[in-house]
Order: structure tokens, then sequence, then C-alpha cells
């Protein structure tokens, strides 16, 4: 049974419908999605694989190369050549919005603030045709291994690994010197939630909330020195407390003057839902609509994220 206090507090800011939506996401299995591997496979060498197999896909149609597959078919998936190669590569589908909000080039300097296991790393270092360089910062040696060996597997050749605090390393780095900076903060987890693992939920407090709140606007607030004139900001979740979605947003962009929160649009996905406007007491930043959280659901587990612009 989830906290009394954590299902108090999602009914006060979601619809009916939405907290309807939320506990029933904590009780559905994901359906399966993966992307695929620019670097060493094609759609069209992809899609004859799954044909070949009779896998049944479907293209996600905001996200680029990016499909569902049956959950049944998710074992011969990851049990395939495709898989071990590198070829494709599984990652939730929420997992997947950061990267395409970046507006990534070739030949950019990317910085991935956390960056283990490496899903996001390298489908950023895909998207630039392993070209510029993309700097990733992970402290835990069993997460930075995972980061390695993803890179490695996806064979990413432009990104620079560092195993040390991330605001230590930011403190190594020049003023504006990033064309593009994600921060996929560490949280409370609240959109992974499932009420069959309880596991998943036990360790739920209002004090982690604010503990990781704190973590959260230190790293954003550091982070911003770092980035270029007109470059982007992406920062996400994967929990639904405002705390650390729109309060951490509206607290640093309250002391910058130069930043600008920008629309992200995601009018085909299912479950994503505006930023809310306040909570507790607490009102955000006028344009905090522009963010966006997305419920947990069968198609992907509990997001948010918010696409900051310097100006």
């Amino acid at each position: 049974m989830l906290p009394k206090k954590y299902i108090q507090r999602i009914e006060s800011f979601l619809s009916k419908t939405e907290f309807d939506q939320t506990m029933k996401g904590y009780t559905e299995d994901r359906i399966c999605s993966f992307r695929i591997n620019t670097l060493k496979s094609t759609q069209e060498e992809v899609e004859s694989f799954l044909y070949s197999k009779n896998i049944d896909f479907q293209k996600i149609p905001y996200i680029p190369l990016a499909y569902f597959i049956d959950k049944k078919d998710e074992f011969a998936l990851k049990g395939s050549d495709f898989f071990y190669e590198g070829k494709i590569y599984v990652q939730g589908l929420a997992s997947q919005i950061p990267a395409t909000l970046l507006e990534l080039q070739k030949n950019m300097r990317v910085f991935d603030i956390t960056a283990a296991p490496g899903s996001k790393t390298t489908q950023m270092s895909a998207i630039m045709e392993n070209t510029g360089l993309i700097i990733a910062c992970e402290k835990n040696q069993i997460r930075y291994d995972k980061l390695m060996h993803n890179i490695k597997l996806q064979g990413a050749i432009n990104i620079e690994t560092y195993k040390m605090d991330a605001l230590k390393l930011m403190t190594e780095f020049e003023k504006e010197s990033f064309d593009a900076i994600l921060l996929d903060a560490p949280c409370s987890a609240e959109g992974r939630f499932k009420l069959t693992n309880e596991k998943s939920y036990g360790f739920w407090t209002l004090q982690n909330i604010r503990d990781k709140a704190i973590i959260q606007t230190t790293l954003l607030e550091a982070s911003i020195p770092l980035l270029k004139k007109w470059g982007v900001l992406v920062y996400s979740t994967c929990t639904l407390a405002p705390e650390e979605n729109e309060g951490v947003v509206s607290s640093v962009l309250a002391k910058h003057s130069d930043l600008r929160l920008e629309k992200i649009i995601l009018d085909d996905m299912p479950f994503a839902r505006q930023g809310i406007k306040s909570f507790e007491g607490t009102t955000y930043n006028s344009d905090i609509e522009n963010t966006v959280r997305i419920l947990p659901s069968n198609f992907t587990e509990g997001f948010y994220v918010a696409k900051i612009r310097k100006i």
C-alpha cells in the first residue's frame, strides 16, 4: 500500500482522471520500447530484422527512430544479435525525450551531468553522429561501469567520461563552455513505483523529497554558468513531486534573468500534462506550464522535463 501522505499529495495537484490514471499506471506492466542506434544500424535493417522474427512493432510518432513492441516479444528482442551487438537500445519511452529537446547538432560540446547508465548519453552521441564531444559524469563505481559498458557496446567514440562528483567536475570548466547540458537529476523516483513491489516505494518520505530537491537545485544552479548564450539545458526527473520539478526549476530561474522556459510540445504522447502553477502555497514561475509532467502508464514511467534556454 502506498503511503497515505503520498496519495494525499498527488490527489491535491492531479485531477480525478489524472489521479486514477496514475494509480492504474502503478499496477500495469509497461510495453517494451527501444530505439535504433544509428551508429551501428539503420531503420531499414532493424525493421527487416523485426519482420524476419515476426515481431510486430509500432513506430513512436513523437520520438525519432523509437519503437514499441509487445511485451511478449521483449525476451526475443533482448536475446537477439541486434541487441547484443548494440544495434538497438531498449530504453523507456520518457527516457528518450530529453535528448530530443537539446537541439543537438554535429560538433557540439555537451555536458551530461549524471550520465549512468548511459541511455541518454549514447542517444545523444548517435544524434551527433559521433562528432563533437560529450562530457559524461558519474561518481558511483557500479553505475560508472554500466556507463562504460554501454558506451562501448553502442560504438560511441565522442564521449569523455569522469568518475567523480559532478559538482567538483563543474569547477574545472570555464564559463559558457557547453552548447547543451543535460541534467537528468537524482530524484525520489515516484514515477517508478509499482504496487506489486514494496521495495519500489518503501523508502518514500517527505524528507527524502526535501533532500533530493536540495541536491537537484545545487546541481542545476552550478550548471547554469557553464551553458553558452542561446544554449539549451534540459532538466528531467522520474518523479512526480512538485518540489523536485516545478519547485527546483522555478527557484533557479528566479535567480537568473537570462534564462527562459521554452514550451515542450508532446501533443501525441499519452498522459503528458503541463507543469502545475502552484503547490501547497508556493506559486511557480509564470511560464512553468511550458514544462511537462508525464503520468505513469503502460506506456512509460512517470517523468518530468523542462527545457531552459540562456538568452
